[in-house]
């Protein structure tokens, strides 16, 4: 993987993060911090899949789970987790990286939390 698919896949995570967090906090009634907690299970969850297999079915299913409840709020994956071709280990460990690293960052990050503090 190159840099700039690595710059590819962590920035679609990044947007995927926030289109997530957004459609589940337009979905439901819970607080900020009860949503962060079911988010960052999320995150452990994906983390914890020892396959590049069942990471791709793990990311995808949280995905399909809370996406279909938010109305215009689209969000498409990207050709690595749509294709049919397997990860290499390498692929496996620079991919769910990225992907970690970029949903971590679309609720975790500094500059995600001061634009969340900007709209109260």
């Amino acid at each position: 993987m190159s840099g700039e698919e690595g710059k590819k896949i962590y920035s679609w995570a990044y947007r995927a993060g926030r289109t997530l967090f957004d459609c589940m906090k337009q979905e439901t009634n819970s607080d900020v911090e009860s949503l962060k907690r079911q988010f960052r299970n999320m995150i452990l969850g994906l983390r914890s899949e020892q396959s590049p297999e069942r990471f791709k079915k793990t990311l995808v299913g949280e995905i399909v789970s809370v996406m279909p409840d938010c109305h215009g709020m689209p969000l498409g994956l990207p050709e690595e987790l749509k294709s049919e071709k397997k990860w290499s280990v390498d692929e496996f460990y620079r991919y769910s990286t990225a992907i970690i690293a970029g949903l971590y960052d679309a609720v975790f990050s500094s500059d995600h939390a001061q634009a969340e503090g900007e709209k109260q």
